[in-house]
């Protein structure tokens, strides 16, 4: 038996998790879907602390999306932090913005980011990125984790 995926969002935007979470929703895939509104939320998820203390040991993420548009400390920042930490160093990362500056991408990938999306207003264009996503990081890659 495998277990199931887990994808962690990281956006202040709670309606932007809203609209990502149903377009990742698939029956066939069985999805764990999880938000969180900022980089110390992510930490806390992560090292279950705060408000995250109960979260099952089973729901920790194989893959986390990170806004890169985000206050107090924007997601490059969150990036860095995170890979910088050794015991989550090794979760992929993929960044959401609704830029799409070469500037951007070039910074998110020097930091460690494993691919960069753009976000889009377009709900068939998010469910198409959600099914290349899943069948990409779920079917096809190995993640530490991931089974």
């Amino acid at each position: 038996m495998h277990a199931k995926p887990v994808i962690l969002m990281v956006d202040d935007d709670a309606e932007d998790i809203y609209l990502i979470q149903r377009a990742f929703a698939r029956d066939d895939e069985g999805i764990i879907f999880k938000g969180v509104g900022s980089g110390v939320e992510l930490f806390e998820y992560l090292n279950q602390e705060g408000r995250h203390t109960e979260r099952l040991l089973s729901h920790q993420p194989w893959v986390v999306l990170l806004d890169v548009n985000m206050p107090r400390e924007n997601g490059f920042d969150v990036l860095k932090r995170l890979k910088q930490d050794e015991n989550h160093a090794h979760l992929p990362v993929i960044m959401l913005s609704t830029s799409k500056t070469e500037n951007d991408v070039k910074l998110a990938y020097s930091l460690g980011a494993s691919s960069f999306f753009s976000k889009s207003i377009e709900v068939s264009e998010m469910k198409s990125m959600a099914v290349t996503f899943c069948d990409y990081w779920f079917r096809f890659a190995k993640v530490p984790g991931g089974y």
